[in-house]
């Protein structure tokens, strides 16, 4: 009886070991990994410079956000009255794509990276670059969203813009905007048309959805 007693206690001793060395190996993996990748974008590589030594022509454009999602109405829920949000007076960036702009904003900003863009308000609004914004072109938005970058080659980049929160948000006065992102590519040289960004949150198909 005694002998089947041990062997029960090694059986679950067993039981229980296995999952744990389990569970810390694959803790352990994934924090190795974490590290490489953090040590393999520690710094800039050549792909994050390469484009400030290629021959660039100006980039203009509009940035605009449409917004009337449902929200709380007098009568009720309901769709709101359509409002455009814009960059006017607020700050806006031109950021190259590459492996490390993507681990970044990833991983370094919690952005999602989505075709038809991504928007962000109140207490998730972070606008501060996690680094130097020497690899990245900024500028102030003009009348009605409208931008302008110099000496801009050819290439995908992510355009991230300060814009007016909508009139049914409940505002910080220490926050006062939201920030928007939307992956653009920039194509035809110096022949090159405006770049007009037109984000909408009532897009049944890829809604924008702002988020909390």
């Amino acid at each position: 009886m005694a002998r089947m007693l041990n062997l029960v206690r090694v059986a679950v001793s067993l039981l229980l070991t296995v999952p744990l060395t389990s569970c810390l190996t694959m803790a352990a993996y994934q924090r190795a990994s974490e590290e490489r990748t953090f040590d393999r974008f520690r710094e800039p590589d050549p792909s994050d410079q390469a484009w400030l030594r290629v021959e660039g022509f100006p980039l203009s454009g509009v940035l605009q956000m449409t917004a009337r999602r449902t929200r709380v109405l007098p009568a009720g829920m309901g769709f709101g009255p359509e409002e455009t949000l814009t960059c006017e007076g607020k700050p806006i960036r031109l950021i190259p794509d590459t492996p490390r702009n993507r681990w970044l904003l990833t991983e370094q900003m919690a952005w999602g990276l989505k075709d038809e863009g991504a928007w962000r308000s109140g207490p998730v609004a972070e606008w501060r670059w996690p680094e130097s914004t020497a690899l990245i072109r900024e500028a102030v938005c003009g009348a009605v969203g409208a931008f302008r970058f110099d000496g801009v080659p050819d290439g995908r980049y992510f355009v991230m813009a300060k814009i007016s929160p909508p009139a049914y948000a409940v505002i910080d006065p220490d926050e006062d905007f939201d920030i928007v992102l939307k992956p653009i590519t920039v194509v035809g040289g110096p022949a090159r048309s405006p770049v007009n960004i037109a984000l909408s949150d009532d897009d049944w198909l890829s809604p924008v959805v702002r988020q909390r």
